[in-house]
């Protein structure tokens, strides 16, 4: 453990067993907050949980899909009775974007995307607020994209669901800042993530294709999100809520 701008914080991350999720977990294991790792992959969650542990955290795993209600219940649960309570949540999870025009994409991928990229930010807050409201509130942080701002190709759901995180992150900051809870998205620009193997095919045709698009002339790298996402769990970030923080290397700078 390095630092202490999140000591006595309790989180927890979803999607926190890969990528941005395991970045974020780590930073806020070395900040000294307490994190449960909740992933569909539960034994990439278990895997990043140990990693905070051997650093010296107070860390746990769960198995979670955030587009079922009982999952999503039974994860804050878990927060609950292996955290001893929650401060902080960030909804990481997402759906590998299927690569299709609006004609040419399956209901289902569409319905499925919509599930876990927003819906299961939707559970996930039905459950955690009235945890986090009963220890005196926290930050909540759902991880956008900034095509939540700007569109791309053959991405309808992606980029529809990633805007609508933004918008009902403005609404629960509303709703809830009188339950000290502050909400933020945090939106970041291409990072370099197995996602973007999936979606290219090599981290290497991914930089050739979009790295260009980015004013800094390169993609993000997880840890730098996470710095982001410390920021906003952090007492440093005590006057923001209802905004989104972009991460994006000036993606959005020129458009």
């Amino acid at each position: 453990m390095s630092g202490g701008r999140l000591l006595g914080k309790r989180a927890l991350i979803t999607g926190g067993g890969a990528g941005i999720g395991r970045a974020i977990t780590l930073a806020f294991a070395q900040e000294g907050a307490s994190v449960l790792v909740a992933d569909i992959d539960e034994a990439a969650a278990r895997a990043v949980a140990e990693e905070a542990l051997a650093d010296g955290a107070t860390a746990a795993a769960v198995r979670l899909d955030v587009a079922d209600e009982e999952s999503a219940r039974t994860a804050v649960e878990a927060a609950r009775e292996r955290l001893g309570g929650l401060s902080v949540l960030v909804n990481n999870a997402a759906n590998r974007d299927p690569s299709a025009t609006v004609v040419e994409l399956d209901p289902a991928s569409w319905r499925r995307t919509l599930d876990i990229n927003l819906t299961g930010a939707f559970l996930m807050a039905k459950y955690a607020i009235p945890l986090m409201s009963a220890g005196g509130g926290g930050s909540l942080i759902n991880v956008a994209s900034q095509l939540a701002r700007v569109a791309s190709p053959r991405s309808p759901a992606y980029c529809s669901t990633k805007a609508a995180l933004v918008q009902l992150s403005k609404v629960l900051a509303l709703d809830h800042a009188a339950d000290g809870i502050r909400v933020n998205s945090l939106s970041p620009g291409a990072v370099e993530t197995e996602r973007l193997v999936h979606r290219f095919g090599s981290m290497e045709r991914a930089r050739e294709a979009i790295a260009a698009k980015h004013i800094l002339g390169r993609l993000g790298r997880s840890e730098e999100i996470a710095e982001g996402a410390v920021f906003l769990a952090s007492d440093e970030s005590s006057f923001m809520t209802g905004a989104d923080l972009l991460i994006d290397g000036g993606y959005t700078a020129t458009v």
